[in-house]
């Protein structure tokens, strides 16, 4: 074929097949792909359907990964995740074009700055880590270019949004304890319970109620998808244990972070501050002579042990000034009096904690591990073009895994939330790789292996074996249960009815007392109920706890389920008290914060909204439509 492919006979056709294609195929593809009208348009930008579709794809996989199940395009719409991504969409454009409109910047050295200092960066010796940060653009589906345009408007949204908000101020005090006065205020009530499975029993059901039932609630009978699959995990770690180190690498890589294994010398220092060189004078020899130091402080300055103490400091972290007389004792005491611009220093060291520097020899296998680590990374990078060139020529997975002594892992009966067959948790589940199941249940069956990328910097490959559709159960086969959730439909709803009844009169002056002693049953009360719900183990639902902070006045009833079981709860708000001043004053700070921060929240809010409307938003609802097919 390559001899083939160098002839003058198939150059000459190579040839007239690309100048058909820029005179047919590339040209229609082109005034194709201008075509699509863009989603959304402010002000001079543009939001195209590919941005708004990959954006789309990325925030539905992140919340994919948190539910444990592959959100459908009828999810998405349902929940509005496609009216969130396209709102924070056209809100960052509003803000650059409004943040370069007075003059902001963002730097390409900026920029590059605050990507490398970033934590989700860094490596485990604190530094940037080029592995680590393509695997974060490879998993959450960035190009560099993307992320580095993305920063570049968080920081220009960030100074826009900092110079309008910073002088927002606390809420007024009326206002916060006003809040406080409505959430802390608790109510008690006297309740009875009746127990549904404890009411006389309904009439067996009948053939054409259970399957009334089983067609109307076929969910609670429907068996989930389910699958078999299969994976190779290429890891660092076991790359990294058969390779080998050499003693001057790990010379070289303790020399490159040298500084990590150096404890400086720190030292306990307390010092009082006085006006002239005579009265610290006057000081120090009166803690020679005896007295200690603290009292001394307490005696001249009225100091306490917190105002006096220092803490535990290194030399580079007092001014030079200072840190010379400290440092320069050999043993604890006190210094001769230093000047500085804040007056007559008294200086005394009560405990020396000597620097330390862990040798070579103290941490050659941790070094060790840390560079295989490293050249395990290296490589890794190198081998995944070489696996995915195995894919494409079709290799089985079986046969990859064969090729590089990797043993393939399987798992059958997998569901999206991934349980097995019993409904148990897989524990062997990849637990580096958060998008491991959502991929799963995206994959077609018996396609090429997919490649994932795993934290750690490794990759694993995917493959799905086999597919058991989703399906509802054989009436047959449910049919006690079924039958079993009908009977306990009626008791419900008949516990509901007497609830009622009950509840009628009580409103028309009844005792709660002695209807519950015409049933058999105990008359509680609660302990003091607050707006913000109670413990799962109490008996109220949060439904009838609503219900008692509605009511305007004690001897009002209200009906409603109890927090489980299934049980009905008939309720009597029986006092009502008002929220103790001790507990506003004690939750005043914390409150004023979280209001002032709500505030700041809504004044966010408005400034998009006149920024957009100033600039002017368009949105194309057809290609939207069009794009969420994505």
């Amino acid at each position: 074929m390559r001899k083939g492919a160098g002839s003058w006979v198939a150059k000459i056709l190579m040839l007239l097949l690309v100048v058909s294609f820029g005179a047919w195929g590339i040209g229609d593809y082109v005034r194709s792909s201008n075509s699509i009208p863009p989603v959304a348009k402010i002000g001079r930008q543009e939001i195209s359907a590919t941005e708004f579709s990959d954006a789309l794809r990325r925030e539905s996989q992140q919340l994919s990964r948190r539910i444990g199940t592959v959100m459908t395009r009828e999810q998405m719409q349902q929940f509005g995740l496609d009216e969130s991504v396209l709102n924070g969409l056209i809100a960052a454009r509003a803000y650059e074009q409004q943040a370069l409109k007075q003059g902001l910047a963002a730097t390409s050295g900026v920029v590059r700055d605050y990507i490398t200092r970033a934590d989700t960066f860094k490596g485990t010796n604190g530094q940037f880590d080029r592995l680590r940060y393509e695997t974060f653009l490879r998993n959450e589906g960035y190009s560099e270019a993307m992320l580095v345009e993305l920063v570049r408007r968080d920081l220009l949204r960030e100074q826009l949004l900092g110079s309008l908000l910073s002088g927002v101020e606390t809420m007024p005090v009326l206002a916060v304890d006003s809040v406080l006065a409505y959430r802390l205020e608790t109510r008690a009530a006297d309740y009875i319970r009746l127990e549904a499975a404890k009411l006389p029993a309904p009439a067996a059901p009948t053939d054409a109620e259970i399957e009334e039932f089983y067609k109307a609630n076929a969910p609670r009978f429907t068996t989930p998808e389910r699958r078999d699959i299969a994976w190779v995990a290429f890891t660092p770690a076991a790359l990294a244990a058969e390779i080998a180190v050499s003693d001057e690498e790990i010379a070289e890589e303790y020399e490159a972070h040298k500084g990590n294994y150096v404890e400086p010398e720190r030292r306990q220092v307390q010092q009082v501050v006085f006006n002239t060189e005579d009265d610290a004078k006057a000081a120090r020899q009166a803690v020679l002579g005896g007295e200690d130091f603290l009292a001394m402080a307490q005696r001249t300055r009225q100091l306490k042990e917190a105002d006096v103490s220092l803490g535990l400091v290194q030399k580079e972290q007092l001014p030079p000034d200072l840190s010379a007389p400290v440092f320069a004792l050999a043993q604890p005491g006190v210094a001769e009096p230093v000047k500085s611009a804040f007056g007559w220093h008294l200086l005394r060291v009560t405990q020396i904690q000597p620097g330390k520097t862990t040798t070579l020899a103290e941490v050659k296998d941790q070094l060790r591990q840390q560079v295989a680590l490293n050249k395990a990374g290296d490589a890794l990078l190198k081998l995944r073009p070489q696996v995915e060139d195995m894919i494409a020529g079709g290799m089985p997975l079986a046969d990859i895994a064969k090729t590089h002594k990797i043993a393939v892992s399987t798992q059958a009966g997998l569901d999206a939330r991934g349980n097995d067959a019993a409904g148990k948790p897989v524990e062997t589940l990849p637990q580096t790789q958060p998008a491991f199941i959502t991929e799963a249940f995206q994959l077609a069956e018996k396609v090429d292996p997919l490649v994932l990328d795993q934290n750690d910097g490794g990759f694993q490959l995917l493959q799905v074996t086999a597919v058991k559709p989703s399906a509802v159960k054989p009436l047959a086969e449910v049919r006690d249960e079924a039958a079993a959730a009908v009977t306990a439909a009626k008791r419900g709803k008949a516990a509901d009815q007497l609830a009622l009844q009950i509840a009628e009169r009580l409103r028309a002056g009844g005792d709660l007392l002695k209807e519950a002693q015409a049933l058999n049953l105990v008359v509680q009360t609660t302990p003091p109920l607050s707006r913000g719900g109670q413990p799962a183990d109490r008996a109220l639902s949060p439904t009838v706890v609503s219900l008692l902070f509605s009511a305007k006045q004690p001897g009002e009833v209200a009906i409603g389920p109890a927090s489980s079981g299934g049980d009905v709860i008939v309720a009597r708000l029986s006092r009502i008290v008002p929220a103790d001043i001790a507990a506003m004053a004690a939750q005043r700070d914390r409150t004023g914060q979280q209001l002032t921060q709500g505030l700041v929240g809504e004044l966010e809010e408005r400034y998009r909204k006149q920024v957009e409307a100033s600039l002017g938003v368009t949105v194309n609802a057809a290609a939207r439509q069009r794009a969420l097919a994505f």
